[in-house]
């Protein structure tokens, strides 16, 4: 848990320590909707830490052209346009 910032670190010992957001938010000092945001933050830098990174996937689709032609048109995972072969 290194990698969490106090306040985190905090939340979630608590949450393991099987209190409520409700007894959490007592016992700190902090709204609810904070405990649960640290919880939320806490998890997500968890899992960033733990997952893989990929190389970003690139996907190609062929359309017909009025021709008969295929064309060859390559997308990024965002959806821009990243080579168009002619």
């Amino acid at each position: 848990m290194s990698s969490l910032y106090l306040r985190e670190a905090q939340v979630v010992e608590l949450f393991s320590l099987g209190l409520t957001s409700k007894e959490i938010s007592a016992a700190l000092g902090i709204s609810i909707h904070s405990v649960n945001w640290h919880r939320r933050q806490a998890l997500a830098r968890q899992r960033a830490a733990i997952t893989p990174r990929r190389a970003p996937i690139s996907r190609t689709t062929s359309t017909m052209s009025s021709t008969s032609d295929s064309v060859v048109r390559q997308f990024t995972i965002a959806g821009r346009k990243a080579t168009t072969p002619r």
